[in-house]
């Protein structure tokens, strides 16, 4: 899942690459704060000019890092959907709950990339729609297969809960080992027969 339109070279490709990885280093270690396009210019060793030639902002490199690691969360549990054999409602809390288990890992990096996509910048709108079909695709593989009547519906509340969840991590209302369990509780609250 990219985000990138044009075709890059592999020397470009390169260069991007350590672009991310050096703004989560950077978040991994000092958080939202810690990000500047000078660090992470710096980290990638690579000149600002450069690197504001790949990403117009920190929020910008922040939310495309989002998305590659959301979009590997999403390749994992489609590589490993959850057994049929279990209830629904433990499906969905068992992909939700691995869907957020980085975040029990790295609080700091979420918070972070979390508070990029928030932060209303236009820089950070072309992630929005793949971000939001990632989070669909989680809760949809949980479900599949099921007679959940109203699935649209569910699906629409879970991904708000798990939203809330993420905004509850940057305002500091929600600690990074509550938000596994508080999706947990979601999941059986909506999905009780």
């Amino acid at each position: 899942m990219s985000v990138i339109v044009r075709s890059l070279s592999r020397t470009q490709m390169a260069t991007r690459r350590a672009l991310i990885d050096a703004a989560v280093e950077l978040a991994t270690e000092g958080g939202y704060d810690a990000v500047g396009m000078r660090q992470v210019a710096a980290r990638a060793s690579v000149s600002a000019a450069t690197a504001y030639q790949y990403f117009t902002s920190k929020d910008h490199v922040l939310v495309d890092a989002l998305v590659e690691l959301v979009g590997r969360t999403t390749d994992s549990i489609e590589a490993r959907p959850p057994k049929e054999s279990s209830s629904v409602a433990d499906r969905a809390a068992s992909v939700l709950r691995r869907a957020v288990r980085e975040v029990e890992r790295a609080p700091s990096l979420y918070i972070a990339l979390t508070r990029a996509y928030i932060s209303g910048s236009p820089d950070v709108a072309h992630a929005r729609g793949a971000l939001e079909a990632s989070t669909r695709r989680w809760i949809e593989a949980a479900l599949e297969g099921s007679n959940v009547r109203n699935q649209d519906d569910v699906v629409a509340v879970l991904e708000a809960v798990l939203f809330a969840a993420m905004v509850g991590l940057v305002t500091g209302g929600t600690a990074p080992e509550d938000v596994s369990g508080g999706l947990d509780r979601a999941v059986r609250t909506v999905l009780r027969k």
